[in-house]
């Protein structure tokens, strides 16, 4: 890494409105990431119906991210060499007609859990190539100097999305079904094609012509290798997504078997863990600028696993919303400082290659994370399972930052000004 200096880590979290092609594209992301997440909360509830098995909710899970984990550092390099904006077109439209398939699925009465899990594997494999396409886009379209701004915006959007999406799909989910929630899912995807169409990306990055693909490849993983602070910082990306995040994956049985309130409690509980994600967008900014990368992320860490430890000890439907709430807070918090410190170090000519890890790390491991929670649950039980679960996140987490600190006392580092050429 180079030399780093002291930057400002303050900004306007809004800044990035002012760019006409970014606010298309946001409109466009928030109503299709909102479909995304009633699809989310309706197909977990789905599977939970079909098979009473938190197990079931896992390997459905597992298969969404079994796609991104062997495909994550490839889809790196092709998001590298494509423009970053057909390649989402293509994904998106992809996208739309497995969410039409399930609405059939579901409509005719014939779906079963492995038709989920094939639908989950082809999204999978997808969203390998859409998560870093999509993070990479904003760079384009905003350029350096509302980055921060485009970050921040990107990441309040797939936290509202979580919040308009479940509460959404609640409702929808009790009086017309899952099927429903499927289909207006669909129709949801309308909204980002025609958004990704209107846009002009002005700050194009270069697509990458220059070395063949396989070599590519072993040049993102030497960087990584050689920086300490984006290894580490994939690492802690490795302990949100195994520990941390699938806390969500979980839900559907949380809300049935702690709760007693399979639909509306479910709802309830998903809608305050995307209220408390917003926040944190909103706030990270000031938060940022306020204590710095180094204090937020490890302390989000923690506070995010005491979240859900908390859940584990409550069972009724506003005490487990406060905690998904903290849970949300603190989850979405440490999700952005990580992404903002990668994109704010590492180079543009990597930016495609690392972006594809971190989604690896924080995404695609999620969902086998999640595998593992819910065998757990079903050898003990659901509260069990997480408390032991965010025991584990703490500790891991704490032992990944405490080391890195440990290897830098006495050196400076914090963010470059200009780490981006």
């Amino acid at each position: 890494m180079a030399a780093a200096s002291s930057v400002d880590t303050s900004y306007s979290t809004t800044a990035a409105f002012r760019n006409h092609d970014f606010r298309v594209y946001f409109i466009g992301q928030l109503i299709s990431v909102s479909g995304t997440w009633m699809q989310n909360l309706a197909q977990g509830y789905l599977v939970f119906q079909l098979t009473q098995s938190e197990a079931w909710l896992g390997i459905v899970a597992c298969a969404a991210g079994l796609p991104i984990v062997l495909t994550s550092p490839v889809a790196g390099v092709i998001v590298e060499r494509f423009p970053r904006r057909w390649l989402m077109l293509a994904t998106q439209i992809a996208q739309m007609s497995f969410a039409i398939i399930l609405a059939l699925l579901s409509l005719t009465n014939t779906v079963q859990v492995w038709h989920i899990v094939l639908l989950a594997l082809l999204l999978g494999a997808t969203n390998a190539l859409d998560v870093p396409a999509r993070w990479t886009i904003v760079s384009e379209i905003v350029g350096p100097e509302d980055l921060k701004s485009g970050i921040a915006l990107n990441s309040i959007l797939n936290s509202g999305s979580r919040v308009v999406g479940p509460t959404v799909a609640g409702l929808i989910l009790v009086r017309f079904g899952a099927a429903a929630c499927f289909l207006l899912n669909a129709l949801s995807f309308v909204a980002v094609i025609i958004s990704l169409l209107m846009i002009r990306v002005r700050y194009p990055i270069p697509t990458s012509t220059g070395s063949r693909p396989a070599q590519q490849l072993i040049e993102g993983f030497s960087y990584v290798q050689r920086d300490a602070l984006i290894r580490t910082l994939l690492l802690l990306a490795v302990v949100g997504g195994v520990f941390i995040l699938p806390l969500l994956q979980i839900l559907p049985a949380y809300a049935d078997r702690v709760l007693r309130s399979p639909e509306e409690g479910y709802a309830a509980v998903a809608a305050a863990q995307g209220i408390g994600s917003v926040a944190a967008g909103a706030l990270i900014g000031l938060l940022s600028a306020r204590f710095g990368y180094r204090l937020l992320i490890p302390v989000s860490c923690v506070l995010a696993n005491l979240a859900a430890f908390g859940m584990a000890l409550v069972n009724t439907i506003p005490a487990a919303c406060v905690m998904a709430f903290l849970n949300g807070f603190f989850m979405i918090l440490m999700y952005i400082s990580v992404n903002m410190w990668i994109q704010l170090t590492v180079p543009n000519a990597y930016r495609g290659r690392v972006l594809a890890l971190y989604t690896l790390s924080f995404t695609g491991l999620t969902p086998f994370g999640a595998l593992v929670l819910g065998l757990v649950a079903n050898l003990v039980s659901t509260p069990v399972a997480l408390m032991v679960y965010a025991a584990a996140g703490c500790a891991v987490g704490l032992w990944v930052w405490g080391s890195y600190a440990w290897r830098q006392h006495g050196r400076d580092i914090s963010v470059p000004d200009d780490n981006r050429a």
